[in-house]
């Protein structure tokens, strides 16, 4: 495990006073008795560390810890490396690039299996239906997707990727097991990160619309050098990003940022994926000359509010790349998509599938 310092620097190096000393700050740990949590490091600075605990052992004093130039307010763990996975999953990988290591990635346990169909299909209607990779929570979804041909673009996951066990149902958002599902998908982008892929990563609720959506989006990672994820944007105001949909480089900026948005998702239950991520977002920079995130404009990346309940794009004559079906809850996600003709998959065929896997665990059993 690695403790990276994450600084952010306008030109000028970084001043004595923002530097780290590892050991002054463990020897203050030992001195004060702290039990310290294995996932934290000591790499920050002793009298933030002192002022905090301060302010938190005082009801009085209600003066909040000093702000440090690096944004940095939680000491943080960041693995240098990851065991490599088994063979048969590298090569699953590798079979699903496309160029530049870019891999399309969506994970879904069995209970959303119409919606993985559906955006399969909206794959293939913007020729990007070959390479992409399947993500199972468990091991219902990946059978159904063997029995219906997409064995090549299935995966499950190693159990060791996991940090709770996901179930197979449809859940409600803010229920506790949606928690535990969105957050394994922090742990999978966070597992290819390490093994040098560039991740976009899609909710399977989104319905791509328009070919060379990928290529579009992996151009502004390439025009500049400094911007290393392109998110999509949650609701209008530009101040908080969707997880359901990003394209991520795999860079120490980005694997900082997912390290945080786990360990804030495994120490404070009552965060969805998406809150830790934007907590987490909370430590990068977001000047506008030196940000390494880029928003993707709202009316051609429309979640659900700006485009099924506002209808900007369609008002503006914008023709959207996709289309998240977000801020809709259960079934009411389906109907919207029917209703807006991007409902694109046979039921009855999905149907005979769900028979066909019926039938197998019958024989098994038998």
């Amino acid at each position: 495990m690695a403790c990276l310092n994450y600084i952010i620097t306008t030109g000028d190096p970084p001043s004595p006073e923002n530097s780290v000393n590892t050991n002054t700050n463990a020897a203050l740990g030992q001195e004060q008795g702290d039990a310290l949590d294995p996932w934290y490091c000591s790499c920050y600075n002793p009298l933030e560390n002192s002022t905090t605990k301060a302010t938190t052992d005082s009801k009085q004093d209600q003066t909040p810890p000093p702000v440090v130039e690096t944004g940095e307010t939680i000491p943080l763990v960041v693995p240098e490396s990851f065991k490599k996975p088994e063979q048969a999953l590298v090569d699953k990988i590798n079979n699903n690039l496309n160029d530049g290591r870019v891999l399309i990635v969506a994970a879904s346990n069995y209970g959303m299996r119409d919606h993985v169909y559906n955006w399969i299909e909206s794959l293939k209607r913007t020729n990007e239906g070959d390479k992409f990779l399947m993500f199972c929570l468990d091991q219902q979804m990946y059978d159904h997707m063997v029995a219906a041909g997409y064995e090549k673009n299935a995966v499950t996951i190693p159990e060791s990727w996991f940090h709770d066990e996901v179930e197979a149902g449809f859940e409600e958002y803010y229920s506790k097991k949606y928690r535990i599902i969105t957050h394994a998908k922090t742990l999978i982008v966070q597992q290819l990160l390490y093994l040098d892929v560039t991740v976009l990563f899609s909710d399977v609720d989104i319905v791509w619309l328009r070919p060379r959506m990928r290529e579009f989006i992996h151009t502004f990672l390439q025009i500049r050098g400094q911007t290393h994820v392109a998110y999509q944007q949650e609701g209008t105001d530009q101040r908080v990003v969707n997880s359901g949909f990003y394209m991520m480089k795999p860079t120490d900026i980005t694997k900082r940022l997912l390290a945080e948005t786990i360990y804030l998702g495994d120490t404070n239950k009552d965060y969805t994926q998406q809150g830790a991520m934007n907590a987490a977002l909370d430590h990068v920079d977001m000047n506008l000359r030196s940000t390494h995130v880029v928003l993707l404009d709202v009316l051609h990346f429309p979640n659900g509010y700006v485009f099924f309940d506002n209808q900007w794009p369609q008002k503006h004559g914008v023709e959207p790349y996709m289309v998240h079906a977000n801020y809709l809850v259960g079934n009411d996600k389906k109907k919207k998509l029917q209703e807006y003709g991007y409902w694109y998959l046979d039921d009855k065929w999905l149907e005979s599938i769900d028979a066909k896997i019926g039938h197998q665990q019958q024989d098994q059993q038998q």
